[in-house]
């Protein structure tokens, strides 16, 4: 489910039906493979051309590692947005990212100590 509201984030449009399609054909289909779970849910939830490069970052991004979104998401905040800045990535990379990030914040660059001269 969270998946489906992260493709939305990111611009495709899914409306519940599409979310219940898709838990069908999974269980249909079945776990075994990575590359057959891409490709089901694929079929799914794209369905114009230009909507592909959107699915596949929010995939990659959203699959890599299951903790990963829970406790690095302060740390990919100043990594995606430095790859933004630095190579002016793509429309589809930083859609995927937002729709992933969900409004975090990116910690401080440099967070200023207290008291540092008071003491």
């Amino acid at each position: 489910m969270h998946f489906a509201r992260s493709l939305r984030r990111a611009g495709i449009s899914i409306g519940p039906g599409r979310v219940l399609d898709a838990i069908r054909a999974v269980s249909a289909a079945g776990f075994t493979e990575r590359r057959d779970f891409y490709w089901t849910l694929h079929a799914c939830f794209v369905s114009r051309p230009e909507q592909r490069v959107v699915f596949a970052q929010v995939f990659r991004l959203y699959w890599r590692d299951p903790r990963y979104l829970e406790h690095m998401m302060a740390a990919m905040v100043p990594a995606v947005r430095g790859v933004q800045e630095d190579r002016g990535a793509q429309a589809a990379e930083k859609r995927a990212a937002e729709a992933l990030l969900d409004g975090a914040e990116a910690p401080e660059a440099n967070p200023k100590k207290e008291d540092e001269d008071s003491g």
